[in-house]
């Protein structure tokens, strides 16, 4: 599940920026919709991220 949400957020960041880069209907809505997907997938990295972080110290892994 964890592993599932860092790839989720890659992907939505990357489409977020695609769309950035290549919508032209109308940049300024291209723009406010390219962040909006960003920063959600940005959270849903952290999300993942944090939780990854927090099973691997329950288990006494120390990453070294």
């Amino acid at each position: 599940m964890n592993k599932w949400l860092l790839i989720a957020g890659l992907l939505l960041e990357a489409i977020g920026i695609l769309l950035i880069i290549f919508w032209r209907v109308d940049d300024m809505l291209a723009i406010i919709i390219g962040i909006v997907i960003i920063v959600i997938g940005i959270v849903l990295f952290q999300m993942g991220y944090w939780r990854i972080v927090k099973e691997r110290k329950k288990r006494g892994h120390t990453g070294r």
